[in-house]
C-alpha cells in the first residue's frame, strides 16, 4: 500500500540566495540547482538509495535502505519529479546497500539488499512488475556486508551478485544461471593492507583496462586504500592491487566510497574518492587511469578541495551537470553537512589541452547534517542530470532539480520552473562530535582521517559497534 509523503520546497528567496551566494565565487558561473526535501515515511536511519522505474510509468522511483531496528526499507514513487507516495518494505534486518535489476529475466525489476549483520546475507525481493514485491529471499554472505552489486561479471547476459564484507577482507561472487538462481564462484581477497583488516566499505564494477569485462574497485576504509581486482573475463579475478590516495599537505586521508567517470577526457574511466582530512578541508581525489589490457596503473596526483566551510567528505558522485561533455563531481559531507559541486574545467589532450584535471572552486548547493549518499540522475525527465542526496540525521532525501543551461541543448535551457512557495524545511537535529575522542581504529599506530572515515561508516541506527545516534548527537 502506498502512503502519502511530505515534500517541503524552499521559498523562492532561499533558492535564489543559494544561487547568488554561490555565483560570487565561480568564474564560469554556478550550477543552477533548485532544492526540495522529502521526509522518509518512517525513521529509516537511511544509508543508501537506488533508482529505477519500478512501476513502469516512465520515471525513476527511489528505493532507500537503512539501519533501523525494525529492518525496514522504503520505495518513494516518482510523480513528475516529486515524491508524493511511498511503500514500506520489511527486510527483517538492517541494510546498508540496495541495487535494482532483473535478476530472473522475467522483465520485472527486482530489489537486492546487503543485510548488515555479523552473519551477513543478501536479501532479494522479486518484483511482480506492478510496483509490488515478493517476500525477501536470503542468500548467506560473510561478516557484516556493506555493499552488494548486481552486474554481469561473466559476460553471459544475466546479472550476477557481488557481496563485500566489511569485517573480513573478502568479496564474494555469486553467478546467475539466468533464472535468478545463484552459485558461488571463488572468493576474492581484498589484500595489500598494512593493518589486520582493511575494512572494505564500498565498491563499483567497471571495465578499467578496456578488455571488455567488468573489474572491481573497492574502497578499504581501514587501510585507506583503493583496491582494484582485475576480471579475467570469467568472473574470476587477479589478486587485488592497492593504491593509496595522494597526501594533502603531508597528511594521509581517509576514504569511504568511490565513484567512476572519465574526468580527464582520455576515454577511460577514473575512480574518484572523497578524502577525509584532520588538518585540511576535505578533498576529492581522482585516480587517473593509465591502465592497459596488460595491467593496471593509476596516477593519484589530482586532488581538489570539496568545501571551504568544514565538514568531512563521506560520499561522492560523478556526472555532467552542465552538458559540456565532461563529468563534474558532487560531494556530500558530515558534521556539518554541506553538499558541494565541483565544475570540471579539464581540457583533454584530444582538444588541445594537456589533460590535467582542473576544477572550479567548490559551490555549496545544499546544507544538512550527514549526507550519506549522493547520485546524479534525471529524476524529472527533462534529460539533464539532477542531484539526489540522502541525509542520515534528518531522515530525508533532497532533490535538487537541475536548471543549469546545458551546452548540449538538453534540459529546459536554463529557464527554471521555480519551486512552489511554501514553508522552509524544519531545522533538523544538530549533529556534533568530538573527533578527539576517536581513537586509532585501524590499528596503524596513528590517528588519521582513516580513523574518522572508519568511525563515520559505523554511524546509524543502533550500531553493532560505536557510532550510534542518540537524540541527534553522535558519540564515538
Amino acid at each position: 500500500m502506498r502512503h502519502p509523503l511530505s515534500t517541503l520546497h524552499f521559498p523562492l528567496s532561499v533558492a535564489l540566495a543559494i544561487i547568488v551566494t554561490s555565483a560570487s565565487s565561480l568564474a564560469d558561473g554556478p550550477f543552477l540547482l533548485l532544492p526540495s526535501i522529502t521526509s522518509l515515511p518512517v525513521p529509516l536511519s537511511p544509508t543508501r538509495f537506488a533508482t529505477g522505474d519500478l512501476d513502469r510509468d516512465g520515471d525513476l522511483d527511489v528505493v532507500v535502505s537503512g539501519r533501523n531496528l525494525d529492518g525496514l526499507a522504503a520505495v518513494l514513487w516518482n510523480e513528475q519529479g516529486t515524491f508524493t507516495t511511498s511503500t514500506t518494505l520489511e527486510i527483517g534486518s538492517q541494510t546498508d546497500w540496495v541495487e535494482i535489476g532483473d535478476v530472473d529475466g522475467d522483465g520485472a525489476d527486482d530489489l537486492v539488499f546487503a543485510v548488515r549483520a555479523f552473519r551477513g546475507r543478501i536479501a532479494i525481493l522479486r518484483g511482480r512488475g506492478d510496483g509490488t514485491f515478493q517476500e525477501p529471499e536470503q542468500i548467506p554472505l560473510g561478516r557484516e556486508p556493506r555493499c552488494v552489486l548486481l552486474r554481469d561479471l561473466d559476460g553471459d547476459g544475466d546479472l550476477d551478485l557481488v557481496g563485500m564484507n566489511h569485517q573480513e577482507p573478502v568479496v564474494q561472487i555469486l553467478l546467475n544461471d539466468g533464472a535468478g538462481r545463484f552459485t558461488a564462484a571463488p572468493d576474492v581477497l581484498v589484500g595489500g593492507a598494512s593493518v589486520g583488516i582493511p575494512y572494505p566499505q564500498a565498491m563499483e564494477a567497471v571495465d578499467l583496462d578496456g578488455d571488455g569485462d567488468l573489474d572491481l574497485v573497492a574502497v578499504c576504509t581501514g587501510s585507506s586504500r583503493l583496491a582494484v581486482m582485475r576480471n579475467r573475463g570469467d568472473a574470476t579475478f587477479d589478486l587485488a592491487e592497492a593504491w593509496r590516495p595522494t597526501r594533502v599537505a603531508g597528511e594521509v586521508g581517509g576514504m569511504s566510497t568511490v565513484a567512476i567517470g572519465d574526468l580527464d577526457g582520455d576515454g577511460d574511466p577514473d575512480p574518484v574518492v572523497p578524502l577525509i582530512l584532520l588538518q585540511s578541508f576535505s578533498h576529492a581525489v581522482v585516480f587517473t587511469n593509465e591502465s592497459t589490457t596488460g595491467g593496471m596503473a593509476f596516477d593519484r596526483d589530482a586532488a581538489a578541495p570539496t568545501t571551504g566551510t568544514g565538514g568531512y567528505a563521506f560520499t561522492v558522485a560523478v556526472g555532467d551537470l552542465d552538458g559540456d561533455g565532461d563529468p563534474d563531481v558532487v560531494t556530500g559531507h558530515a558534521i556539518p553537512g554541506p553538499l558541494t559541486a565541483l565544475d570540471n574545467r579539464t581540457v583533454p589532450a584530444a582538444s588541445g589541452g594537456d589533460g590535467t584535471i582542473v576544477f572550479e572552486p567548490p559551490q555549496t548547493i545544499a546544507t544538512d547534517n550527514f549526507f550519506r549518499h549522493v547520485a546524479m540522475v534525471d529524476i524529472d525527465g527533462d534529460c539533464d542530470l539532477d542531484v539526489l542526496a540522502l541525509d542520515l540525521v534528518s531522515n530525508a532525501i533532497w532533490v535538487l532539480a537541475n536548471h543549469t543551461p546545458q551546452e548540449n541543448g538538453c534540459g529546459d535551457g536554463g529557464s527554471p520552473r521555480l519551486p512552489a512557495i511554501g514553508s522552509p524545511p524544519a531545522t533538523s537535529r544538530a549533529m556534533r562530535i568530538d573527533t578527539g575522542l576517536i581513537g586509532d581504529l585501524d590499528g596503524d599506530g596513528a590517528r588519521t582521517g582513516a580513523d574518522v572515515a572508519l568511525w563515520m561508516s559505523r554511524v546509524g541506527g543502533e550500531s553493532m559497534e560505536s557510532g550510534s545516534l542518540e537524540d541527534g548527537t553522535v558519540r564515538p
